[in-house]
């Protein structure tokens, strides 16, 4: 079983750090995330997934971070929220970015 799972979670992370060629692949990953959490409680997939994004909006120099306007605001916040329930530290970090 150790090793499945290990299996599983590689998977996971060459897919992540490769990146996605189609939406199939995309879909692929996200069910095979959900059936690992599901049997690991593991977040840690869905947790980089949302620091990543996260980090890209306030790296792109298009958005103007922290003066993001109202609809990436919008984005950012719910972005912060889902992280909220995964790692409420981290996500009280991202809520600072957007006042300092």
């Amino acid at each position: 079983m150790t090793l499945h799972v290990e299996s599983i979670r590689q998977t996971l992370d060459d897919w992540l750090a490769q990146g996605f060629t189609s939406p199939e692949d995309y879909q692929s990953y996200l069910k095979l995330k959900e059936n690992y959490e599901d049997e690991t409680h593991d977040y840690s997939f869905s947790k980089r997934e949302v620091i990543g994004q996260l980090e890209l909006m306030m790296s792109t120099r298009e958005n103007n971070f922290p003066n993001l306007e109202e609809g990436l605001r919008e984005v950012f916040l719910e972005l912060v929220a889902q992280l909220d329930e995964l790692d409420k530290g981290q996500a009280d970090y991202y809520r600072r970015q957007l006042i300092d």
